[in-house]
């Protein structure tokens, strides 16, 4: 049964185009108009920053998406289980970070859960 893993898939792409769209409007935007100094001071700095900044969001929707290839290939479950270590840590790194919880975190633990469910009912 592969709804665990597309429910999982499509969980981390959310939280990805969510998390670089958001995060590109409300933070880089307004910091990148701000006058630069540092490593912002240069159009290089400032790629490397937004760069960096969309990473986990990559990470999150390629982890989401193999995790659901890798299921409908019967393929081994170390791609799930590496997914729930991002996913998880993500999650919690977010929680310690702002003390809070966060939706994206929610979402992320979420996907965690359903890539657990994926590996124990496969």
């Amino acid at each position: 049964m592969i709804a665990w893993s597309a429910i999982a898939a499509g969980l981390a792409v959310i939280v990805a185009l969510a998390h670089s769209v958001i995060s590109e409007r409300v933070i880089l935007r307004p910091l990148f108009r701000q006058p630069a100094q540092g490593i912002l001071d240069t159009a290089p700095g400032r790629n490397i920053v937004r760069a960096i900044f969309h990473m986990p969001s990559v990470a999150w929707a390629a982890l989401g998406l193999g995790v659901w290839f890798n299921r409908l290939q019967d393929g081994p479950d170390l791609i799930a289980v590496i997914a729930m270590i991002v996913f998880a840590s993500s999650a919690i790194g977010n929680l310690v970070a702002l003390r809070r919880p966060h939706p994206g975190g929610v979402l992320l633990l979420l996907a965690t859960a359903a890539t657990a469910t994926d590996l124990f009912v496969n």
